[in-house]
């Protein structure tokens, strides 16, 4: 259970504190983490007249959201007007008092921006970053990079230290594109609220709100869900789709089978014969000659590239083995790369 607090609604004031351009704020549902957040970003509009970007994965998701997005918190703001200018989609306009306050973007769209300058732009709000679906873009977290560089440029400066790129999800998966390319989740400790990167880039905050919890648990819906999987996401902040299974450390002889490159970095294939599984492990022979890489950026001489070797017998064996449930892995790491592996195939 990470991170306990027994505050009623969730506050932006402690994590901001750590002045990291990143930050990454996680937590069980229904604390008020999206209210917070855009709390936050009309009282800086409303006092420096700093602007926002709203953004979510998709166009599509923009749409369904971005029309609403002032109607929960207007009520704390009497006395001001809020409207939206546009269907959702990347472009549409925020207006606080009739002045452009913000806008939307989607990221599969954001290179589309790459021209503008947006030197007045402060702040970066991506919600529901982490995709219970696994349901990412390619090269997702270089698209986000890219967007920060996009806004923090300008104002004759190469990157202005003040714009923050604020990242807003349920507690879904540590094994998402962005804990694994930026490094973060072999950092997060049992049990602690806020990590911060050694270089400052970043800070993930890691919220369990037990008021919240507890109001929740006592309506005879919170007393059904306590008893489900989905519960213990839902109220005690533990991560959805992260969990042991086909974790394990392997038993009897083995054969090398092969290596996997991913995101330049090498797994080993194990096939563990007596036992009848297969093992994935960040442990690899450096001898294989049989290598795979899974992306176009991994691909060297020597290497086998995964999208003209579908039909090779090693890849046919690695299918058959998920599709009947013969994988065991050494961590969450080897687990979530061979997920994301079953996407090219």
């Amino acid at each position: 259970m990470e991170g306990t607090t027994t505050n009623k609604f969730y506050t932006t004031k402690r994590v901001l504190s750590y002045n990291t351009p990143f930050i990454f704020t996680l937590g069980n549902r229904s604390i008020g983490k999206t209210f917070g957040w855009t709390k936050r970003t009309i009282d800086v509009f409303l006092a420096k007249r700093r602007k926002f970007i709203y953004v979510r994965r998709y166009e599509e998701d923009l749409k369904r959201v971005a029309p609403s997005f002032f109607d929960a918190v207007a009520f704390k703001f009497p006395g001001h007007e809020f409207s939206v200018q546009g269907n959702g989609k990347s472009g549409t306009v925020f207006r606080i008092d009739g002045m452009q306050a913000g806008i939307t973007i989607a990221l599969s769209t954001a290179t589309k921006f790459k021209s503008i300058s947006l030197p007045d732009y402060d702040t970066i709000m991506f919600d529901e970053f982490l995709s219970e679906d696994n349901d990412y873009l390619t090269d997702e977290v270089g698209k986000a990079l890219g967007l920060y560089q996009t806004v923090a440029r300008g104002d004759g400066k190469a990157i202005r230290p003040e714009v923050r790129f604020v990242f807003i999800a349920n507690n879904v998966s540590m094994n998402n594109p962005y804990f694994r390319e930026l490094k973060i989740r072999e950092r997060i400790r049992p049990g602690a609220k806020y990590t911060v990167d050694p270089d400052r880039a970043w800070v993930v905050e890691l919220t369990n709100n037990k008021a919240i919890a507890d109001e929740i648990v006592q309506t005879p819906f919170g007393k059904m869900l306590a008893k489900t999987k989905y519960g213990d996401y839902s109220l005690h902040s533990q991560f959805y789709l992260d969990d042991n299974n086909f974790i394990e450390k392997p038993k009897g002889e083995s054969r090398y089978l092969c290596t996997l490159v991913y995101k330049d970095k090498k797994y080993g294939v194990y096939d563990y014969f007596n036992a009848g599984y297969v093992w994935i492990s960040t442990k690899y022979d450096k001898s294989s000659m049989s290598i795979f890489s899974l992306t176009t950026s991994d691909h060297k001489p020597n290497y086998t590239f995964l999208y003209k070797a579908r039909y090779n017998d090693v890849i046919l064996f690695l299918r058959y083995a998920y599709e009947n449930a013969l994988l065991r892995f050494d961590n969450g790491d080897s687990k979530a790369m061979f997920i994301d592996f079953m996407g090219y195939l």
